[in-house]
């Protein structure tokens, strides 16, 4: 549950709650199931924060520390988080669906079973995260750096992926049935088992990726070969 006096600190600003961060680094701050929909913590510091249950919805998180903070079932649609610091978050079943994290970082942080619908990834930084599960319909990730991100079944149906980097990705039982792959980077992506649709991956660069025999608009008659 929510520790009253840390929500009172944050309370009276972003400039002293981080301050009290700095000199009181070793404290975990606890936010669990705490409302701050449509809250301004622009810059905020709440590194590994508990968060999880936290009503985060339309907030403006932009540029915030929130690396290897917990924010697993959290409510995040719609926040700006912008350029925000989430590597290695804990997002399980978190809700972003129409979040902006255009130029975020996401490394190795967790998003298993995710609602990113409708959500901004343009140049977000997201190597190594694992997305296992995760719900993109419609989402844009548009140039971002999926290098190794762990796309097991996540259903990436309409996504903008135009320029993204997804080299050695893990694609396997993913859907991609009308996604947007000009110019999209899978060289060494794992596709087996995968829904392609009708997608060009002609557009794309597929250099040494694994799919199964099909028709994905270009002839493929088995790369595992």
């Amino acid at each position: 549950m929510v520790e009253q006096y840390h929500l009172d600190i944050l309370q009276k600003g972003i400039d002293e709650w981080n301050q009290w961060r700095q000199e009181h680094h070793s404290i975990q701050p606890d936010f669990t199931g705490a409302d701050f929909r449509s809250v301004r913590l622009r810059r905020v510091n709440l590194a590994g924060a508990r968060l999880n249950c936290a009503d985060f919805s339309g907030a403006d998180l932009g540029e915030s520390l929130l690396n290897q903070a917990d924010f697993s079932e959290a409510n995040l649609s719609r926040a700006n988080l912008i350029s925000a610091d989430l590597q290695g978050a804990n997002l399980i079943a978190a809700i972003l669906i129409a979040a902006n994290l255009s130029e975020a970082i996401l490394s190795e942080a967790i998003l298993i079973d995710a609602d990113l619908r409708g959500a901004i990834l343009t140049g977000a930084e997201v190597t190594g995260t694992n997305f296992s599960g995760a719900n993109f319909i419609s989402a844009d990730l548009q140039g971002a750096n999926l290098i190794a991100a762990i796309l097991i079944a996540a259903n990436l149906s309409e996504a903008i992926l135009s320029e993204a980097i997804l080299i050695d990705a893990d694609l396997r039982g993913a859907i991609l049935t009308g996604a947007e792959v000009t110019g999209t980077n899978f060289s060494g992506a794992n596709f087996i088992d995968a829904d392609l649709g009708d997608i060009d991956l002609s557009r794309a660069n597929i250099e040494g990726a694994r799919l199964s025999k099909q028709r994905a608009g270009i002839d493929i008659e088995d790369l595992d070969e």
